[in-house]
C-alpha cells in the first residue's frame, strides 16, 4: 500500500471525527445542569452598632470628585516669584578636555609620565586619558617634553596596555585634566 495514500486517509478520518465529535460534545454539555451538585452558600455579614451614623469618616476628603481624586492643594513654602524676576538657568562649565589619538613609546622612562601634544593642556598637570572604544582610563603626568603634533598623547607602553592592546595603536581617546 502506498504510504502517502494511507497518510491522507488517516488525516481525513481524524478531521471527520473532529468535525463530528467537537460540536456534539458542545451540544451535549449545554443546559440541564444538576443544581443538587452545587454547594449551598451562606452569607455572613456584620451590622453596624445601633448608635452609629452611616456618614463619611472624618479622615476622608470632603471634596473628592467622582473619580476619587482629592482637590489640588498648595504646598507650604515660598510662594511663586513675581513675574518680573528673571529665570535662573544653571549652565555647567565646559569640560576641560580634548579628543584625539593616543599611542605609546618605550622611550618614556616612567610609567606615570606622558607626552601630551594637545593644545591647552598645562605642563605638570595630571591628565586622565580615556579610551573612547572601551571606556578604559588611566592617569598620567604631562611632564615629558617634545610634544608630537600628530598624536594628542603618547603614553609609556605599559601604561598604554592598561587602556588598549599595543596592536590597536593609535586609539581614539578623550583627554581631561
Amino acid at each position: 500500500m502506498d504510504y502517502e495514500y494511507s497518510q491522507r486517509r488517516r488525516t481525513f478520518i481524524a478531521i471527520a471525527i473532529t468535525l463530528v465529535l467537537g460540536p456534539a460534545a458542545f451540544l451535549l454539555t449545554r443546559g440541564d445542569d444538576d443544581n443538587s451538585a452545587q454547594p449551598e452558600i451562606t452569607v455572613i455579614g456584620t451590622t453596624p452598632p445601633s448608635g452609629s451614623d452611616a456618614t463619611v469618616a472624618p479622615t476622608a476628603p470632603t471634596a473628592t470628585d467622582v473619580m476619587g481624586t482629592s482637590p489640588v492643594e498648595v504646598l507650604s513654602g515660598d510662594g511663586p516669584g513675581s513675574a518680573d524676576d528673571p529665570a535662573t538657568i544653571a549652565i555647567p562649565r565646559p569640560p576641560q578636555g580634548v579628543t584625539g589619538v593616543a599611542t605609546f613609546s618605550r622611550e618614556i622612562s616612567d610609567v606615570a609620565d606622558c607626552v601630551v601634544g594637545a593644545v591647552g593642556v598645562p605642563f605638570e598637570a595630571v591628565v586622565t586619558v580615556t579610551n573612547l572604544d572601551n571606556s578604559m582610563q588611566i592617569d598620567c603626568i604631562n611632564n615629558v617634553g617634545g610634544a608630537r603634533p600628530e598624536e594628542a598623547v603618547v603614553l609609556h607602553a605599559d601604561a598604554f596596555l592598561q587602556i588598549a592592546d599595543l596592536t590597536d595603536a593609535p586609539v581614539p581617546v578623550r583627554i581631561t585634566w
